[in-house]
């Protein structure tokens, strides 16, 4: 019986370590996903009230949250009203219609900023406490943050009772007037929630000007009660100065972070928004932001501003004016085409212009290869290959 040549076994250990260097070309690290433009759609003025109190009006849409299926959520800010509908879109992520629209009226009115859904082990310890002190168990909650007191706290989706507080850094009590926590994001794994103000907190440096942009700090704050590798962590991050405007009444510009998405591997989707008195008024933008490997500035004090060492790297996926202040943003269902829907809500501010929903599509790019490391893993494989062939005993050869 023919027996394997002895020489046969280099030559087979190159050749699979020449796979293995052609198999990290191809696993090459992902490109930044995509973001478009899909469209927009107008909201009514006034939606029924949900204790059947009548119609309410719907004004100041400040935060958007995604419920799972075809449900929503959204806040609206300096008021007392909480915002529930249906949204079909289309195969491509176009926003079509809504339905089923009511509004709750909560505990409170504050200045409610964003919104989003309430992770599963936050509600099991409300309604443990609840329970434990004889109170109704709420079945649903959402997460709100408001930047009046300022504070992160529970509501019941469906009596809009205000169910109790998250604690939040220290230095995120110490925002600027009508620049304190604007966004508000859940982790996949409802593990963290995610925060930030709109603009730096005075100790980190000023607030945006005509001419600069501001640092505020994206926080990551521990569900109380949720088990997680991960602790609680801050990242700085700079935010691009107002954009370019013809000026038609006085007024200062500015811009800041108004919304934020968790995506996974500790990516975020970070919703700019500027202003500026004139034409165009608003202009917004989507940033990707990568934390895992980026500083913590948890135990840094103050002065992020200047610590450019320290701020977070951001890549550009959308910008545009589109005519109105988007001033939320959250990840929607998947879409047949293979993309992931983002919707967007414009703030109307009270001035009679139309509340809209704004459709996004977020689209992964696939993953890169190294096109000189593909070249070089394929010519060492072929003289992997020759010199197997040329080691290899004959097939009618015989010992």
């Amino acid at each position: 019986m023919a027996r394997p040549h002895r020489d046969f076994l280099p030559a087979a250990v190159g050749l699979i370590l020449c796979l293995g260097l052609a198999g990290r070309a191809l696993a090459a690290e992902p490109l930044p996903p995509r973001v478009t433009f899909a469209g927009t759609l107008m909201l009514p003025d006034t939606a029924p009230a949900a204790d059947g109190r009548g119609d309410v009006p719907v004004t100041g849409l400040s935060g958007v949250t995604w419920l799972g299926e075809d449900r929503f959520a959204a806040i609206m800010d300096n008021s007392d009203r909480l915002l529930l509908f249906r949204l079909a879109f289309s195969r491509t992520g176009v926003p079509e219609a809504v339905s089923e629209l009511r509004v709750v009226m909560l505990g409170e009115r504050l200045d409610y900023e964003d919104v989003a859904a309430c992770p599963p082990r936050l509600l099991e310890r409300i309604a443990e406490k609840r329970r434990a002190r004889g109170d109704a168990v709420p079945t649903n909650c959402l997460l709100v943050c408001e930047e009046q007191t300022p504070a992160l706290r529970a509501i019941d989706i469906d009596t809009g009772v205000l169910l109790g507080i998250v604690p939040i850094p220290p230095i995120a009590k110490t925002r600027r007037h009508n620049r304190g926590l604007e966004s508000l994001a859940i982790e996949p794994d409802g593990s963290h929630i995610w925060t930030a103000t709109e603009e730096a907190v005075p100790a980190d440096g000023p607030g945006s000007t005509s001419t600069a942009g501001t640092v505020v700090r994206l926080m990551r704050i521990a569900v109380p009660g949720a088990e997680s590798a991960k602790g609680e962590a801050q990242f700085a991050y700079a935010v691009d100065p107002p954009h370019r405007f013809v000026r038609v009444f006085t007024g200062e510009p500015l811009s800041g972070v108004t919304a934020l998405a968790v995506l996974d591997r500790g990516r975020l989707l970070v919703l700019e928004r500027a202003a500026g008195p004139g034409l165009p008024p608003f202009f917004s933008s989507i940033y990707l932001v990568e934390t895992a490997a980026a500083p913590d500035v948890t135990d840094v004090p103050d002065g992020l501003a200047v610590r450019d060492d320290l701020h977070v790297a951001k890549t550009l996926l959308w910008q545009d004016a589109l005519g109105c202040n988007i001033e939320g943003l959250c990840l929607g269902p998947a879409l047949p085409d293979g993309g992931r829907a983002l919707v967007a809500v414009a703030d109307n501010g009270g001035l009679g212009t139309p509340n809209q929903l704004i459709g996004l599509v977020l689209r992964e790019t696939p993953r890169a290869v190294d096109a000189t490391a593909v070249g070089g893993a394929a010519a060492i494989v072929g003289v992997a290959l020759l010199l197997v062939r040329i080691t290899s005993p004959s097939p009618c050869s015989t010992r």
